[in-house]
């Protein structure tokens, strides 16, 4: 079995300052460049998180910072094999004015709203989606905001080659598990996206996987909601409905069946169009592929 790879610890700061908060874009001549990122950078051996962001932020910026309470916390690989643990932490004050230094070349102040915007670092780009939920949580349904992160998920799998459905499962409103298609990849049937969320989620907290919600932006085929029953999983969030295999409702309804021991509740169409759309362009996609092989 291969080792787990250990991912390297990155701590992001997010500058609040009359409603906006501060981007920077990499500089042209290090890794990822002119891509934008919240200011922060490794954590070095004997540093903690907040040592590591305020040294950072020092030589990046300039700026002396008070760090506040962490945000959130997300992994992602990037295609290059880089494997990263990233932290964002809350930054409401320093001294001094933030001025592009190492590594920066351009500074930019925005709307929460609009960072996903910009053409962020890949890693940032959940971050990018529950900021302003994060913000202002009264102002967002929150099952929109992990659909979309989701969503997400599932257009990783279609730059992949995948069928693009993605899953989050959260419990206590933080990501516990994050999964994506990997049939093709894995070449393994059962590697749909909520069978590899929820094996991630039991790998975290043990197989019962009480007071989750799973999220997933097409609906569970009967192999999945066997799963999700067999987890205990206690609320199903879908996007789109599944006409050929769904099992949360439309051919079969197994997470609510009363001769089963388990039940969850569910919702249906949350973000249903954007997830279906995805769908269809890659099918649409493929067809052509085959078509220009085969004409």
């Amino acid at each position: 079995m291969a080792e787990a790879v250990v991912p390297v610890e990155v701590v992001a700061a997010v500058l609040l300052a009359d409603g906006h908060v501060l981007l920077c874009r990499r500089s042209p001549n290090v890794a990822y460049p002119l891509q934008w990122e919240f200011p922060g950078g490794k954590v070095e051996p004997g540093e903690s998180p907040e040592e590591a962001l305020c040294r950072e932020l020092a030589e990046e910026l300039g700026i002396h910072a008070t760090v506040g309470q962490e945000l959130w916390q997300t992994e992602y690989a990037y295609p290059d094999g880089r494997h990263f643990l990233l932290r964002f932490f809350s930054v409401t004050h320093w001294e001094g004015t933030p001025t592009p230094r190492v590594g920066v070349d351009k500074l930019a102040w925005v709307l929460p709203t609009a960072v996903g915007m910009y053409p962020i670092l890949e890693g940032d780009r959940e971050f990018a989606i529950v900021l302003p939920w994060l913000l202002q949580p009264e102002s967002y349904d929150a099952d929109a905001i992990f659909m979309r992160i989701a969503l997400l998920e599932a257009q990783r799998a279609y730059t992949q080659g995948e069928v693009p459905v993605g899953a989050v499962i959260v419990r206590q409103g933080r990501i516990i598990a994050r999964g994506r298609n990997a049939v093709e990849h894995g070449r393994d049937a059962t590697l749909h996206a909520e069978i590899v969320a929820i094996r991630q989620a039991s790998a975290a907290i043990g197989r019962r996987l009480e007071e989750c919600t799973l999220y997933v932006t097409l609906e569970p085929c009967p192999m999945c909601a066997g799963a999700i029953v067999w987890a205990r999983i206690p609320r199903v969030v879908y996007g789109a409905p599944d006409l050929r295999a769904g099992a949360c409702g439309t051919l079969y309804n197994i997470v609510q069946d009363e001769r089963l021991n388990h039940r969850c509740s569910l919702r249906s169409g949350v973000l249903a169009e954007e997830s279906a759309h995805l769908l269809r362009s890659f099918f649409r996609q493929l067809r052509e592929e085959d078509r220009a092989v085969d004409p």
